[in-house]
This record gives C-alpha cells, sequence and structure tokens, in this order.
C-alpha cells in the first residue's frame, strides 16, 4: 500500500469514497456547529459566566458524559459495525438488528433516567468540588434540579444514535450531521423564550425548588431539542422498518420482550470495553470539570465555551471521517476474511492523513486567533471581556490536543472495525488515571488553563498509545511518504503560526470590537490558507491549475453521489 494514493489525489477511488462522505457529513455538520456555536453565543449573552451558569453546565455534563460514553461513543459505533456486517450477508437481516435495537435501547435508556433522576444528589457531589464556597448551597440546588430534567436526554439520544448508525450504513451522511441543528435551535429558543417565561410566571415556592427558574427555561430547551434532533434524524429511515406482519412474526419466536439476539450480544460485548475508550476525551473533560468548581466562579463556563468551540473542526472533519471511514472498514475486512489486508491498510492511512491535513490548518489558526474567536461568538450581554479573556486562554490550551482528538476519532472507528476494543478500553482507562493525577498538580497553579492543557496532553498521549497499537495487524504503510507529509505539515504550520503573531489589527477604536475581531478572523484565516494551500499541492504532486481542476472534479462527483442517495 501507498500513501502517494492520498485522500486528495483523484485517482484513489475508494479514498475518494471516504472522502465524499465525509464531505457530506462535514457539509451538515458545518450548519449544525455553526448553530452550536449560535447557541453558546446566545446562552452566554443571557447568562454569563457566574453560579447559575456553572451549575447548570455541570447538571448538562452529568447526562452528556452517558450520551458520549453510551450514545454517540460505544453503543453507535458498535450498532455501525454489526449493521453493516450483517448487511453484507443479509439486508433483511439487518432490518431485524435495527428494530431489535430499538426496542432493547429503549427499555434500558428508561431504567438509565429512572435511576439517574433518583441518583441526581449523589452524582452532582460527585461531580462538584464546591465545598463551602458561599454560593455553594445555591449551586448544588440548581445542579441537582436542573440534572433531574435533563436527564431523559440520554435515552433519546441512545435511541438517536441507533438511527443514526442506521443512516450511515445508508449513505445519508448529511441528514445525520445537520439533525442536531434542531436541537441547537430549541436551545436557543429555550435561552431566549422560556427562561424570561418561567422567571416572571413562576411562584416564588417553585422558584425556590428549581433552584434557578430562568436556567429552568434552557433545560427545556435541552429536553425539547433531544426529541426533534430524534425525530429529524428518523426522516432517513424510511423503508428500513421491518414490515408489521414479518415484525409479529419475529417477535413470536422471541422469549421476553428483549430480544437478546446474538447481534445484540455482539453489541453489547464490543461497546462495553469502548464505553471507556470512545470517550476518553469526554471524560478527562469531566474530570476538568470537576476540579474546576474548586476554582472561581465563571470557571467551568470558560472551560466549557472553549471546549465547545474546540470541538467545531472536530465535528466538522474529525467525527465526519470517523463516521465515514467506519462502514468502509467494516466492509473491507469482512470481504478480507477478518483481516486486515492492503485494503483496509489503505482506507485507515487516508484517513488519518485526511483528518490530519484539514486539523493541522485548524490548529494553526485557532492558536493565534482564540481571542478573536471569542470576541466575535461569545462577548455580549453578561458575557465581560473578562470571561472573553479567560475563556480564549481555555481555547489556546486546548488548540494543542485538537489533532489528537481528531485523530482518536478515526483510530476507534478502526478498532471498533477490527473488534479489538479491550486494547483501545486500557489505553482509554491509563489515560484517564493520567489525567485525573496531571490536574491534581497542575490546578493550583496554573488555574484553569492547567486544566486545559492537561487534557489535550492526555489526548496526545492516547493517540500515540493508539497509532502504535496498529503495528500489530501489521497494517501496511509507505514511510517516505508519511514523513515527507509530516514534514510539509511542520513547515507550513511554523511559518503560518509565526506569521499570524506578527500581525496586528487591534482597530477596535476605530471600527468596534465586532468588526475589529472579523477582520483579524479574516486575515489569520487567509494567512493559514495561503500557506497550507501550496502544502497541499506540493504534498499531491500538482500545480494550481490541476488542483482547481481535481477540486472541482471532487466536487461534481460528490453531487452525483448526493443525487444516487
Amino acid at each position: 500500500m501507498s500513501l502517494t494514493k492520498t485522500p486528495f489525489t483523484p485517482k484513489s477511488s475508494r479514498a475518494n469514497s471516504t472522502a465524499r462522505s465525509s464531505a457530506l457529513f462535514t457539509a451538515g455538520t458545518i450548519l449544525s456547529r455553526v448553530s452550536g456555536v449560535l447557541r453558546e453565543s446566545v446562552v452566554g449573552a443571557v447568562f454569563g459566566a457566574g453560579t447559575a451558569m456553572d451549575a447548570f453546565v455541570v447538571a448538562y455534563r452529568i447526562p452528556n458524559l452517558l450520551r458520549e460514553l453510551i450514545a454517540e461513543g460505544a453503543l453507535g459505533s458498535s450498532f455501525t459495525q454489526v449493521y453493516t456486517a450483517t448487511a453484507e450477508r443479509d439486508e433483511a437481516a439487518a432490518r431485524r438488528v435495527l428494530q431489535d435495537a430499538l426496542k432493547i435501547v429503549m427499555w434500558f435508556g428508561l431504567a438509565i433516567v429512572v435511576a439517574g433522576i433518583a441518583c441526581a444528589p449523589w452524582l452532582v457531589a460527585l461531580m462538584s468540588r464546591r465545598g463551602s464556597a458561599p454560593d455553594s448551597l445555591l449551586f448544588n440546588s440548581i445542579a441537582v434540579r436542573q440534572t433531574q430534567i435533563l436527564f431523559p436526554t440520554i435515552a433519546i439520544f441512545s435511541l438517536t444514535s441507533i438511527i443514526t448508525g442506521a443512516l450511515h450504513k445508508k449513505g445519508h451522511f448529511f441528514l445525520s450531521a445537520v439533525s442536531p441543528a434542531a436541537f441547537n435551535l430549541a436551545n436557543i429558543l429555550g435561552a431566549l423564550l422560556l427562561t424570561p417565561l418561567l422567571a416572571a410566571a413562576v411562584s416564588p415556592e417553585l422558584a425556590a425548588w428549581l433552584g434557578d427558574a430562568g436556567i429552568t427555561g434552557l433545560s427545556i430547551g435541552v429536553l425539547v431539542g433531544a426529541g426533534l434532533q430524534m425525530w429529524f434524524a428518523s426522516l432517513g429511515l424510511k423503508g428500513e422498518q421491518v414490515s408489521a406482519k414479518a415484525a409479529r412474526a419475529n417477535a413470536s419466536q422471541r422469549q421476553g420482550m428483549i430480544p437478546w439476539t446474538p447481534e445484540i450480544r455482539k453489541i453489547a460485548v464490543m461497546m462495553m470495553p469502548m464505553v471507556i475508550a470512545a470517550s476518553a476525551g469526554q471524560v478527562n473533560v469531566i474530570v476538568n470539570t470537576n476540579f474546576a468548581t474548586s476554582l472561581e466562579p465563571g470557571a467551568v463556563t470558560w472551560l466549557n465555551f472553549a471546549f465547545r468551540f474546540l470541538q467545531l473542526p472536530i465535528g466538522m472533519f474529525g467525527v465526519a471521517i470517523s463516521a465515514a471511514v467506519l462502514p468502509a472498514l467494516t466492509r473491507a475486512i469482512a470481504r478480507a476474511g477478518r483481516k486486515v489486508d492492503a485494503t483496509t491498510s489503505m482506507e485507515i492511512t487516508n484517513a488519518l492523513e485526511l483528518v490530519t491535513w484539514l486539523l493541522v490548518p485548524s490548529f494553526a489558526f485557532l492558536y493565534v486567533a482564540a481571542s478573536d474567536v471569542i470576541t466575535l461568538f461569545y462577548e455580549a450581554g453578561r458575557f465581560t471581556a473578562r470571561d472573553t479573556a479567560a475563556t480564549a486562554i481555555a481555547l489556546q490550551a486546548y488548540s494543542f490536543g485538537l489533532v489528537s482528538y481528531g485523530l482518536l476519532k478515526v483510530l476507534n472507528s478502526y478498532y471498533y472495525a477490527t473488534e479489538r476494543t479491550r486494547y483501545a478500553m486500557w489505553v482509554g482507562i491509563a489515560s484517564i488515571g493520567v489525567n485525573y493525577f496531571a490536574n491534581a498538580l497542575l490546578v493550583t497553579k496554573f488555574g484553569h488553563r492547567g486544566l486545559a492543557l492537561t487534557t489535550s496532553a492526555t489526548l496526545t498521549g492516547n493517540a500515540i498509545l493508539l497509532l502504535a497499537g496498529m503495528a500489530r495487524d501489521k497494517v501496511s504503510v509507505n514511510w517516505p511518504e508519511a514523513f515527507r507529509s509530516i514534514g510539509l505539515l511542520v513547515f507550513a504550520t511554523i511559518c503560518a503560526v509565526l506569521i499570524q503573531q506578527e500581525l496586528n489589527l487591534n482597530i477596535s477604536h476605530v471600527v468596534g470590537k465586532k468588526t475589529s475581531a472579523i477582520l483579524s478572523i479574516l486575515a489569520h484565516a487567509s494567512i493559514v490558507g495561503a500557506l497550507f494551500a501550496p502544502a497541499v499541492m506540493v504534498r499531491m504532486r500538482m500545480g494550481p491549475r490541476q488542483f482547481l481542476n481535481a477540486a472541482i472534479g471532487f466536487r461534481n462527483r460528490r453531487g452525483l453521489h448526493e443525487k444516487s442517495h
């Protein structure tokens, strides 16, 4: 296998297939992530960075942790692998797997929701280190009640992950990626409409029980948004459901209400170790939240907003490529008799290179332009210039882990496809332990910046160990081409960062702070684009005209791909 046929090269049909699928996912994700940034901007302006918002972040993080660990991480990827492999043998059997998975996830989701609501006070205590701070009673009151309100989202998102896995197998990447926009819209409406309505309408007794009536409006928006996202994604499953007659015949052959079939057992066995491995990054962010609650009010919100923005390029590129490559890897391994052959090697190495070439320029931009980005999108209303500066510091620190985070998304797909989830699990466990002790050492001296830096370092170590683990499968890599690619990236990154740091467009006293931030962001993006575009052409061994023709050809092929689905 040779890396000469890179994801950029039009001669590689398989690489282009993954790239086209990734492009569809990216297009939808751009809409979703932009609406997500708008959501955070509105929430920041309405609530600012203080006790109420910190408590909401902790309350949201508790079910969201389970969402990352189970729904969007282990469950979704395990289902996609089993569903795709089953479809290779029998499409009717694959549809039964879909129905069985939806049914069993519904029952277990309900059980988790009931347990989570009952255990909310203990979960908040586990997540928080507020101690004897003056606002600790108010913080705990808000966090517990909002956790109970938000916990049903885990059941909804678990069902959505099954639906999304089926969409990916069918090639409907755009629909699955754009559906979170409905979730974000409901969040925005909750903050803008329900928050003032509840704050003005509820009685003092109910307000005291809720902890904060205004923040409850946002929580209700989250609940409604989760339901809308699931409904929107399910629109793409027409024709995949088993007929009513076949479903009754299938049910009559089973014992009890839970269809514990061999395929469902395989999904469960695969997802157990990956509950930890697939979401080590999110677990470490949760650990950071725990430590951040011991800092000044606002620290939790600063870290949350910074990490949310970091997820914009991760969702556009890392998640998109990993979602596209998992079915491709599963099919390639199944056709090779459960072996990693040249086709599988090409799929994974092309995916890793593609995500690297997309995220390294993103790092070069975010590291230098962090302050302008936060100023533009978040600084408004109760989110002050001080909050902007603190959030920008966190975003800079997080940006060092951006490339590793994206690589982890793709590598997790590889370990799912090869069913080597135990190795990934132990790597995840090790990274969580290292992150915890590093946070304990750095939080006192470096505050919230130290927490973000620890996350970046842990993500990098995690990615290195997973890359090293691929050696056991003898993945074929053209190392001279790989080092050439890395050298080009390093050179372009150093030049981009140094030139951007020399740029000074602080003209807010002339055109206003927001306009100044926009102009500065455009200048930084232009510098990054001007330096990385030639690096891409060198990597592709193309001149400017060839590069333009390849880009136009890729766009046309993508349009045909969309029409075919």
